[in-house]
């Protein structure tokens, strides 16, 4: 292990700092989360049809920010026709060199007669944090309220509730 410091002013070039180092400084301030105060954090409701909205919020997770500064409609895939199954809307951290973005999507389960939340990827460069489940009867063509499943302020997809505070004990 060595020390390492920073930031210095660059003289020449001599001072390259990239992302992660410049995250790290949270490190021990913030941990991953969705921000409890801020918006609606992130929360998912029923619109119309198929389309339901993530609430404006915003959240941290794996070195990287994600902000959502107005209502977000996302439109689910069609539901299986015979089976019901589980979707879920999540936060993806995708640090891949070909996409180096967060995003906010759905992710569609495995149809079967009782179905199961599906697996959040959670790899080296890719995690997804659940923001809800959604529950998708077989042939369905909307998605209510009663459907869906919030998961922030969870252990999957935890409440940010503040930063550090110091005392002194003097």
């Amino acid at each position: 292990m060595s020390v390492t410091c920073g930031f210095f002013n660059s003289s020449s070039g001599d001072r390259k700092y990239d992302a992660e180092q410049m995250s790290s400084i949270f490190d021990g301030l913030i941990r991953d989360g969705v921000f409890a105060t801020i918006g609606t954090a992130f929360n998912v409701t029923a619109s119309s049809g198929l389309i339901v909205n993530v609430g404006i919020g915003k959240a941290w997770f794996n070195h990287t920010w994600t902000v959502n500064d107005s209502v977000l409609p996302l439109t689910a895939p069609e539901s299986d026709a015979l089976l019901d199954r589980i979707d879920a809307v999540v936060l993806e951290v995708n640090s891949t060199p070909s996409v180096r973005a967060n995003t906010i999507k759905f992710i569609s389960g495995t149809a079967a007669s009782t179905p199961t939340n599906p697996i959040m990827t959670n790899e080296e460069k890719v995690h997804q944090y659940p923001l809800c489940y959604i529950y998708r009867k077989s042939a369905s063509t909307t998605i209510a309220q009663a459907d869906i499943t919030p998961m922030i302020g969870s252990e999957s997809t935890p409440f940010v509730t503040g930063i550090l505070d110091v005392i002194s004990m003097e």
